[in-house]
C-alpha cells in the first residue's frame, strides 16, 4: 500500500482492526465481519466475569452453508480466547501472585491494554478509588 495515495488504503483485508469502547466492549472489524465482546464482572470477583460475543455479518445466513461458515467462525474465536487467551492469562496471574517478578511491563505487546489499564485507573481516580460495583 505503499506505493497508493493514503485516502486508497483499505486495512482491513490486512488486518484486524480493535477499538475499545471503555470500560467493558471490544470491537474487532475483521475481513467480513465484526465481532464485539463484552466483559462484566461476575460475582463482585475480581477474577470472575461473564462474557458475551457477537458477530455482526453482512447478510443474513440464510442457508446451510452460510450458518456452518459463521459457526465455524465463531467456534475459532471462542477456542482462541478459550484455549490460548485465558490460559495466558491465568499463567501471568500465577506468575504475579508468585512475587518473583522485580518489575513489569504491561502492554508491550498489545498496547490497547496499556490503554485500557490507565483509562481505568483516571475512572477510579475521578470516583475516588471506588469501583461502581456490579
Amino acid at each position: 500500500m505503499r506505493e497508493r495515495p493514503e485516502a486508497e488504503w483499505n486495512l482491513i483485508p490486512h488486518t484486524a482492526i480493535v477499538y475499545v469502547l471503555f470500560p467493558n466492549t471490544v470491537f474487532i472489524m475483521q475481513a467480513d465481519h465484526i465481532e464485539t465482546w463484552r466483559v462484566y464482572p461476575k460475582d463482585n470477583r475480581t477474577d470472575r466475569c461473564v462474557m458475551y460475543l457477537d458477530f455482526l455479518i453482512p447478510e443474513a445466513a440464510e442457508n446451510e452453508s452460510a450458518r456452518r461458515h459463521w459457526q465455524r467462525n465463531m467456534d475459532l474465536a471462542i477456542a482462541t480466547v478459550d484455549q490460548e487467551d485465558f490460559p495466558t492469562g491465568e499463567g501471568i496471574q500465577r506468575g504475579f501472585a508468585s512475587g518473583a517478578q522485580a518489575h513489569l511491563t504491561y502492554g508491550r505487546n498489545e498496547p490497547a491494554l496499556a490503554h485500557f489499564e490507565n483509562a481505568v485507573k483516571i475512572a477510579l481516580a475521578a470516583t475516588g478509588g471506588q469501583s461502581a460495583g456490579v
